[in-house]
């Protein structure tokens, strides 16, 4: 037994309290009518006899009201061993069905360990059933229905999805604070789904976590952890695919690797992985048809979880795109240096075309899949709003500004407030360098930090409506982008002629070209391959209600009637390949695998999974130890319920003896009231 405040048992010190009134009210003179007191010799009377307490069986009931009051306050409790699934807290059963859990049989392992913690319930338990998949998902509403408990558990499925310990918890927490719940959770203890912070799975006071551990300790695990592939192929011959394969707990080992094209080997090798390492594999040439293609690369099977044995990846066939570079014929040669650039790419993925702004007037701007503007400063109203309409309809434009740029008041298409032009003097600097660079943007993610490029002149751009991408030193716009309607602006401040930079003669200048044109031309290579539960972007440009299509693995579209006139994005929840068909028309495949990190099934350490357990209040087991898996717990049932029971009654009978003590003779009462004659 115990008390959880003690501290209230200070107030016993007010049981003295009713001794006090006791001794106080024993002495009361009652005035008796008399006719003279002058013949009265004056005396002190003694009140010995009045401190005596009388009453003794009032006295002890009121003490006995104190005490039992002190005793709530200080609220006591016992101790009960409970077994799994005894008490009266409402039950919460969570069953992980992540990605890890398809190995061997531990989600049937863990259905049949929650029917066993239903089947072993009281009468009138409530419960409710969970699962852990990318997400927590209610299976049921709060029941005390075993059949419909059972149901919920059965319906569980395996998911591709990562399972996070720290999304739980919080899913409990808000689930707790409607009353205390005792937690019964059945997982592979995976210790990749631990938080980066432990003080993320502290359980609420008022739960009970009971871990139910399935699997082995020492679970080897080989997985092709990655594959590298180009998502567009223009020539078969130069196409590469590069696969690692990595084991988790594993000895070392041969392993078979094979190249699958639309379910058909392509190639295969065999390479040794050495204990618990990686080994690469890489294939040169895929003869891959015109149009989108799957592939994936496999790996021969040998352990419990052969879900991630293979690895997906999307790619489409295709002749070179068209790309346009328009100038106002002063800058022509920008034209050498673009080619060039794109020649020297690994693939050459666009055929250029030149022309003048005035030309360009008269061009159907919607068939080429880039367009570059080597500084037009003036173009035809028709050209203008040809271009505006480009972008707006999904289509991608570099602007590259020179003298003639410098001469407007706004940037072409961007609208960015323009404040002159600065160029290289003896007086001053003699050239301006690169500063800030975001090299996490698709169209600067390889080209470094332009080191040593020298910048003679610029354009001074005051970005208003663009978002900065790169600074020279001084802190002005070097590279800004707008995002208008489905389509892209990047302005580039400086020309691409190696007249007012250095820049074409850097090797950055080879990377920036190749992966700005992919950026433009929504030809990301990163975005082909992507992980269960992230989002796809399907349009940018909100009031844009051209339907979008998705259909996923299993051949069904994902999309209602309204979601793919007005969803911007949806997510990926299942592994394989999803077609697209964006609001301008674009189709595209996309691949998608499981998180790799699911697929190392290395455990909690026991110390951290009891000390997880330890966090709710009242986990504490004898001797401050606890099984993971047993179950078995100690409860505190407080006693505050029948201390006030207890002081009910000993007030009703307190009033009783109150009225029959305290209130006297009647006749008594009476004659000591009523005037006596003279």
């Amino acid at each position: 037994m115990g008390f959880l405040s003690p501290w209230f048992l200070g107030g016993a010190l007010a049981v003295g309290l009713p001794i006090w009134i006791h001794l106080l009210r024993q002495h009361k003179t009652i005035p008796q009518l008399f006719s003279s007191l002058m013949f009265f010799e004056k005396r002190t009377q003694s009140s010995v006899k009045h401190r005596r307490l009388r009453y003794l069986a009032l006295l002890a009931l009121r003490m006995a009201m104190i005490l039992l009051l002190v005793l709530m306050f200080a609220n006591p409790f016992y101790k009960k061993t409970l077994k799994a699934g005894e008490g009266n807290q409402a039950v919460v059963l969570v069953v992980d069905r992540s990605f890890s859990m398809r190995a061997g049989d531990r989600l049937q392992k863990a259905k049949e360990g929650a029917m066993n913690v239903i089947s072993g319930l009281g009468p009138g338990r409530t419960v409710r059933v969970l699962s852990l998949g990318g997400s927590v998902e209610a299976l049921s509403q709060a029941t005390t229905d075993k059949g419909e408990m059972g149901a919920a558990v059965q319906s569980i499925q395996p998911s591709d999805a990562r399972g996070s310990y720290g999304e739980l918890v919080k899913t409990l927490k808000s689930l707790m604070a409607s009353g205390p719940m005792e937690v019964h959770f059945f997982t592979d203890v995976q210790r990749s789904a631990m938080p980066p912070a432990f003080n993320d799975l502290r359980m609420p006071d008022n739960g009970k976590l009971v871990l139910h551990s399935v699997g082995t300790e020492l679970d080897p695990n080989f997985v092709v952890e990655s594959a590298i592939a180009p998502r567009h192929i223009y020539d078969t011959k130069k196409a590469r695919v590069h696969a690692i394969v990595a084991g988790y707990q594993t000895p070392a080992a041969k392993k078979t690797v094979s190249l699958v094209l639309n379910g058909k080997t392509l190639a295969t090798k065999t390479v040794d992985v050495p204990a618990g390492g990686r080994a690469t594999a890489e294939f040169l040439g895929i003869d891959a048809p015109y149009g989108f293609s799957r592939g994936e690369i496999q790996i021969d099977g040998g352990d419990s979880l052969k879900a991630d044995d293979r690895f997906a990846f999307a790619v489409e066939r295709g002749d070179p795109k068209k790309a346009l570079l328009i100038h106002d014929g002063r800058q022509a040669r920008a034209a050498i240096y673009i080619r060039a650039a794109i020649d020297a790419s690994a693939e050459a993925a666009y055929n250029f075309e030149t022309m003048t702004a005035d030309s360009a007037a008269n061009v159907k701007l919607s068939n080429y899949a880039w367009i570059l503007l080597a500084d037009v400063a003036n173009p035809p109203a028709s050209l203008e709003k040809s271009l505006a309409d480009y972008v707006k309809n999904g289509g991608g434009v570099l602007m590259a500004m020179g003298p003639g740029s410098a001469a407007r008041q706004r940037t072409l298409l961007a609208d960015d407030p323009i404040d002159g032009s600065r160029y290289a003097a003896r007086e001053g600097d003699l050239f301006q360098t690169a500063g800030e660079i975001d090299t996490g943007h698709p169209a600067l993610r390889r080209a470094g930090k332009f080191e040593g490029v020298k910048f003679y002149q610029s354009v001074r751009v005051r970005p208003e409506k663009s978002r900065v991408l790169a600074k020279m030193a001084d802190q002005s716009a070097l590279l800004l982008e707008r995002k208008i309607g489905e389509g892209h602006v990047l302005t580039f401040t400086s020309s691409l002629d190696n007249v007012a930079n250095d820049f074409p003669l850097h090797a950055s200048f080879v990377p920036f070209i190749e992966q700005s044109a992919n950026y433009l031309a929504g030809l990301d290579e990163q975005a082909g391959t992507i992980i269960v539960g992230s989002f796809v972007e399907l349009r940018s440009d909100k009031s844009q209600t051209a339907a979008a299509e998705v259909t996923g693995p299993d051949g069904k579209r994902l999309l209602s009637l309204q979601e793919s006139t007005s969803a911007p994005n949806f997510q990926v929840k299942d592994e394989g390949f999803y077609e697209l068909k964006r609001p301008n028309g674009k189709q595209e495949l996309i691949a998608v695998h499981a998180d790799r990190r699911e697929s190392n099934l290395e455990r909690i350490p026991a110390d951290a999974a009891v000390l997880w357990q330890k966090t709710g209040q009242g986990n504490e087991t004898p001797g401050g130890t606890s099984d993971p898996d047993s179950g078995a717990r100690e409860e505190k049932r407080p006693l505050w319920p029948y201390l006030l029971l207890v002081l009910l009654i000993v007030a009703l009978v307190e009033s009783v003896f109150a009225n029959r003590y305290l209130a006297g003779d009647p006749d008594d009462i009476k004659r000591r009231t009523q005037p006596q004659a003279a």
